[in-house]
C-alpha cells in the first residue's frame, strides 16, 4: 500500500511540474536571433504552402495581461499564401523586410508590397498576403490583445490598412530618453497621439539610431514597448541593468513596471522597428 501511494504522489508532483511547464509564463526581455525559436505552420488560414516563422514568443505562451501577444519574423517562398481571414479580438501588423507580396483586404482590394511597406488588421477587419514573386518574401507579423475595441465604430473602416514606405512621415526625437543622447530618427504608419483609445497597437516606426546615438534607460507604465532589429548592431539595456549585444532579427520588449534602453556603439547606423501596444484589460498594480 506504501509503495501504491508513494507512486501515485509521484506521478502527481510530475503532473503538476508538467503543468507549470506548460502554463505561459512571463516573457523575458530580449531575444537574440540564436534564441529564436522556428515553428512552421502549414496551409495558414486556408492558404498555400509553408509559413516559416521565428519567434520570440508565440500567442499560446502569452499572459492574460500581455498585450503583444506574439512576434514573429516569418518568410513565405514563392507560390505561397496566408489566405484571407478576418481578426476578432486582436490587431495584426505584417512589417515588410524583403521580397515582394501582394497584400489583400477584407474587400479584396489587392496592393503590391515590399520592404518598408507596413500593414496592421484591426478587429473586425480581414487580411491575407501572398508571395507571387521569385524572392522570399520576409516580414515581421506582430500580434496585439485588443479586449476594447469599439466594433461598431469599426464597421465604418472594415479595411486593413497600407502604409506604403515613401509614404511614411518622419519625426526625429532629440536626446531620446531622458538620459540618451543624439537623436533619434523615426519615420511612422502612425503614433500614439494620433491613436484612439480602442486601438491596442498605438505606433509603428522605423527607427534609425546613428553611431553614438541612444536611448536612455526608461520605463514603461501601462503600455508594453518592442525593439526589433533591423541591421546593424547596438546594446540593448535591461531593467535590472543588464546588457546584450543585439543585431538583426534580434527581439526587445519591455512591458508594464519594466524598463529599457538602446544604444549604438557602432560605426553602422542601427535600425529598427519600434511598435507600442497596450492592452485595455490590464490593471496597473495587479
Amino acid at each position: 500500500m506504501n509503495r501504491i501511494f508513494a507512486v501515485l504522489c509521484a506521478f502527481g508532483l510530475l503532473f503538476c511540474a508538467t503543468s507549470a511547464l506548460a502554463a505561459p509564463v512571463k516573457h523575458g526581455q530580449c531575444y537574440t536571433a540564436e534564441q529564436l525559436t522556428v515553428l512552421d505552420k502549414q496551409d495558414v488560414a486556408g492558404g498555400k504552402g509553408t509559413l516559416h516563422g521565428e519567434f520570440a514568443f508565440t500567442r499560446d505562451a502569452a499572459l492574460e495581461d500581455d498585450a503583444i501577444k506574439e512576434i514573429g519574423w516569418m518568410t513565405l517562398r514563392h507560390g505561397e499564401f496566408i489566405g484571407t481571414h478576418r481578426h476578432k479580438d486582436n490587431e495584426d501588423a505584417y512589417l515588410i523586410i524583403s521580397g515582394q507580396g501582394v497584400f489583400t483586404d477584407g474587400n479584396g482590394k489587392a496592393w503590391v508590397v515590399g520592404p518598408g511597406d507596413m500593414t496592421i488588421a484591426r478587429p473586425g477587419q480581414a487580411h491575407g498576403l501572398a508571395n507571387l514573386f521569385p524572392e522570399d518574401l520576409v516580414f515581421l507579423d506582430i500580434i496585439a490583445k485588443n479586449s476594447g475595441a469599439n466594433l461598431d465604430a469599426i464597421k465604418n473602416n472594415p479595411t486593413a490598412q497600407v502604409f506604403p514606405a515613401d509614404q511614411l512621415f518622419e519625426k526625429n526625437v532629440e536626446k531620446a530618453g531622458k538620459t540618451g543622447v543624439g537623436t533619434l530618427y523615426g519615420r511612422f504608419a502612425f503614433r500614439r497621439e494620433a491613436a484612439t483609445d480602442d486601438q491596442a497597437i498605438k505606433e509603428i516606426g522605423l527607427m534609425t539610431l546613428k553611431k553614438g546615438d541612444s536611448i536612455g534607460l526608461h520605463p514603461h507604465t501601462d503600455n508594453e514597448d518592442t525593439y526589433i532589429i533591423i541591421s546593424g548592431q547596438g546594446i540593448f539595456t535591461d531593467s535590472q541593468g543588464k546588457e546584450t549585444v543585439v543585431g538583426p532579427k534580434s527581439v526587445t520588449i519591455a512591458g508594464p513596471g519594466e524598463s529599457h534602453g538602446l544604444r549604438n556603439d557602432g560605426e553602422e547606423d542601427l535600425v529598427f522597428i519600434d511598435l507600442i501596444a497596450k492592452n485595455h484589460a490590464l490593471k496597473i498594480g495587479k
